[in-house]
């Protein structure tokens, strides 16, 4: 089951890729495939199972339970999580989780409102209060943008659970 989810996280990592990639080049993938979004349920199919598997970590415990200013250092915890984990994985965990929090501060500081359709135009309104009457251009730009912002988090979630839940460890092999 293990070796199924980590397989699945990848998928879901993969397709977030691609997915961010066309959002970058300014793509509105929520045009053409608008079940994109499933993507985000599938966090959850993987996560509910690496947090459970985190839970069953000792070492993890015992860090828990360690002092406040052993607890400060985040290498320590990445250590301990990614420690069956081979560095090309961890890499890309870390380093999608740390482009996921750039990726949103970057995403909330360029989307002014929320996107929608209303009486045949293509609207920008934030709380009910309309912004601006958009082109269908500028519509398609905003919603890639808002894919894109998800799809930094997809890059982030998938990754790590994709490292955490990574089988192919001497453990594994040995039993």
């Amino acid at each position: 089951m293990k070796r199924f989810l980590f397989y699945f996280a990848v998928t879901g990592w993969t397709l977030g890729l691609i997915v961010h990639l066309l959002s970058l080049a300014d793509f509105d993938i929520t045009d053409k495939v608008p079940f994109v979004w499933v993507l985000h349920i599938g966090i959850f199919v993987v996560w509910l199972p690496t947090v459970l598997d985190l839970k069953k970590n000792e070492e993890l415990k015992a860090y828990q339970q360690s002092g406040m200013l052993n607890r400060m250092n985040p290498f320590a915890f990445f250590k301990i999580i990614f420690r069956q984990t081979p560095t090309w994985l961890t890499i890309i965990a870390i380093g999608g989780f740390f482009y996921a929090i750039i990726n949103f501060m970057l995403f909330m500081t360029s989307q002014l409102g929320v996107t929608d359709i209303k009486d045949g135009q293509y609207i920008l309104h934030n709380h009910g209060q309309l912004i601006k009457t958009l082109t269908e251009q500028e519509y398609h730009h905003f919603k890639a943008n808002e894919v894109r912002g998800f799809s930094g988090h997809w890059l982030a979630f998938y990754g790590i659970a994709a490292a955490v839940l990574f089988p192919f460890n001497r453990q594994e092999t040995n039993e």
